[in-house]
């Protein structure tokens, strides 16, 4: 029987996996020698309000894994991501570490990410503001959108 350490360990290396993977990807396919690029399918939808920067969303496949991964990164590894975000601002790695599972289900629960969208969120879950935008940032970067 494997121990709850082996089992966050685990989930959080194919999490991470997944992350890269998902990033390297597109990346190779710029690398290959190719007369015509691969195709992919991108649905934007225009979303109408006073957000001026980022007022679109994408659903594509690569978007939608890199999302599972932060996800399952937050529920199964959020104590490492605690950690690892503690090196760039010590009070927000504390809150991912604290609240990682419930930030893991607000993400899940929304289709939009964005900055004030996330942080709003955060805020209602109970993370200080301060804390709470700097949390939205790293995983608006991660997500890549």
């Amino acid at each position: 029987m494997l121990s709850r350490f082996k089992k966050k360990m685990i989930a959080s290396v194919l999490a991470f996996s997944l992350l890269i993977g998902a990033l390297i990807a597109p990346a190779a396919a710029f690398a290959a020698n190719s007369k015509t690029g691969p195709v992919v399918a991108t649905q934007v939808t225009v979303v109408s309000g006073s957000n001026a920067a980022g007022g679109y969303q994408t659903n594509n496949l690569i978007s939608n894994v890199i999302k599972k991964a932060i996800t399952a990164a937050l529920r199964y590894g959020g104590s490492y991501l605690g950690k690892i975000l503690e090196k760039l601002s010590p009070s927000a790695g504390k809150f991912v570490t604290k609240y990682s599972t419930k930030i893991a289900d607000f993400l899940d629960s929304i289709t939009n990410w964005q900055e004030n969208i996330i942080a709003t969120g955060l805020v209602a879950i109970g993370i200080p503001p301060a804390e709470a935008y700097e949390i939205a940032k790293v995983v608006v970067w991660l997500a890549g959108i």
